[in-house]
């Protein structure tokens, strides 16, 4: 028999077979399992242009030998398989230097969180079908200034994960997700702008085509008549999605990793006014709706609630089992694993500011200077172990707190610290972006602008 038509396991099958040879071996192990199916529908012109229908499943080893952790994968979940690569595992751990307060847990259980239900429960294809089409139909027939519909779709995905250890550990959860997005060119006086939305649920019948579609346009459309922006500090009104990636570009600085390492800007700092106290940050993988929702992390440890800054004075940081062990404290559940071959290391999930008290059209009264609504560049323009950024960015020139016009693409520079610092009044609305962060928008007293 080839290694090809090897019969091939469960996840929760591989998981038991490799833990009980580790026992037999003497080996230390944990195994990481997932398992995704996927659908992805675009449309363009009113057809189909592209349809995905994809499965991956496989298995992360990390082995334990001698204080040092031994990583390995396979997506071949054959049993030969699966002993190539817990000797690989085993093998690498002893390529490596050994890693303080390298330990594995049997935590307690972790909440009782549905991130399942019947979301996509009898949806056929051609539902899926239509969603895309509809969002590039009414998109294109809002507005006569609708070119195109560049970028459009529905996507959905099914997945299971399991994380299970020689300590005892076993965890299993499903989730399910569906999403459409639209993103129109729309173009007016020799002018071109493309901007868009999207929605995010659980339940496919949530799904409103026709409102994402004109939400878009609408979004894209307000960018038209651009006149290049000022050059000089201004006040600012920061919308909430604008905000959020900013606090995703810059939530490495709250990793137990990074402050160990020195390579964050809050290092030796817990317990010290950081932002204006209108500023409550917090991680909560444990939200119904949240985008990267989870009941435990990589490591099986439980989700729970974490608030990084309370009332502008940073009281936690993100860890997991070794950097909170190194600490002195214990793992935040944070664990991060980017699949099945990544390693473990840090991360947030559904990061957010919590809202204010002042309503949306009560931050900006009299306000002549910046409604700043994107920015982009992160990777090369955002530091997070300084806190400095120099972004690409859109927006509105306000007068008097009215919107005057739309502003060609200009720059926005400073410090994230400094910013949340300078946060005047904060929105009674949680605004979220489409890779899991959220925020209020907030009124900031200056904001250095670059512009023509």
């Amino acid at each position: 028999m080839t290694a090809q038509s090897e019969p091939q396991l469960s996840l929760a099958e591989a998981q038991a077979y490799l833990l009980e040879r580790a026992r037999t071996q003497g080996v230390t192990l944990e195994v990481y399992g997932e398992r995704g199916t996927a659908t992805s529908v675009k449309a363009y012109g009113g057809e189909v242009s592209e349809f995905k229908l994809s499965t991956r499943q496989g298995v992360g080893l990390r082995a334990l030998v001698r204080g040092a952790w031994g990583y390995s994968f396979t997506e071949n979940l054959s049993r030969p398989a699966l002993d190539r690569a817990l000797d690989s595992a085993v093998e690498n751990a002893e390529l490596v230097q050994p890693e303080p307060a390298a330990a594995l847990h049997d935590w307690p259980p972790p909440p009782a969180l549905d991130l399942y239900g019947e979301g996509l429960s009898g949806v056929t294809v051609e539902q899926k079908v239509q969603v895309a089409l509809n969002l590039d139909r009414v998109a294109r027939e809002a507005d006569p200034r609708v070119v195109s519909v560049p970028y459009g779709g529905y996507q959905d995905g099914d997945l299971q994960r399991l994380v299970g250890n020689s300590a005892g550990l076993g965890r299993e959860e499903r989730q399910l997700y569906a999403m459409q997005y639209a993103y129109p060119l729309v173009s007016e006086a020799g002018q071109n702008k493309m901007q868009g939305d999207w929605q995010f649920t659980r339940e496919f019948t949530e799904l409103d085509p026709t409102r994402t579609a004109l939400s878009a346009v609408e979004k894209a459309a307000a960018l038209l008549g651009a006149k290049p922006a000022p050059s000089g500090t201004f006040p600012a009104v920061i919308t909430g999605e604008c905000l959020a990636q900013l606090l995703m570009l810059f939530s490495p600085m709250f990793s137990g990793k990074m402050v160990e390492e020195g390579k964050s800007p809050l290092a030796g700092r817990l317990g010290e006014q950081v932002a204006s106290p209108l500023v409550t940050l917090v991680d909560d993988p444990t939200l119904p709706r949240g985008l990267n929702s989870r009941a435990f992390d990589a490591e099986g440890c439980p989700s729970v609630p974490l608030t990084l800054i309370a009332a502008g004075t940073l009281t936690a940081f993100l860890h997991n089992a070794a950097t909170a062990a190194r600490a002195g404290t214990g793992s935040t559940g944070h664990a991060d694993r980017h699949g099945i071959q990544g390693t473990v290391g840090v991360g947030p999930s559904n990061l957010f500011m919590q809202a204010g008290q002042t309503d949306g059209p009560a931050l900006a009264p009299g306000l002549t200077g910046l409604r700043l609504t994107d920015v982009s560049g992160g990777h090369a323009g955002a530091n997070p172990i300084t806190g400095d950024f120099s972004l690409e960015a859109q927006g509105f020139w306000l007068e008097e707190g009215e919107v005057a016009h739309p502003l060609e693409v200009f720059t926005v520079a400073g410090n994230i610290l400094d910013l949340l610092a300078g946060i005047e009044a904060a929105g009674s609305e949680v605004h979220w972006t489409d890779y899991g962060a959220g925020a209020p928008d907030v009124r900031v007293n200056a904001l250095a602008v670059g512009g023509a």
